[in-house]
């Protein structure tokens, strides 16, 4: 039972990837792909923005104090 789910499992990117080149997908679809992906990229901004942050208070930490 375990292969099996297994296997399936392994499978599923193939036959999604298959089904994509294949069939064309509908209006909704790419519409919910486009405001999934608008979604991540808000994310992956906002994930830089904090690391920047931290950075730059890591930098300014560090050089006051040298500073001292």
């Amino acid at each position: 039972m375990y292969k099996l789910i297994a296997i399936l499992v392994a499978a599923m990117p193939v036959i999604l990837f298959l089904r994509t080149v294949f069939f064309k997908q509908s209006k909704v679809m790419k519409e919910a792909s486009s405001a999934f992906r608008k979604q991540v990229d808000y994310l992956v901004w906002t994930i830089l923005f904090l690391v920047s942050c931290v950075l730059v208070y890591s930098v300014g930490m560090l050089i006051h104090s040298m500073w001292k």
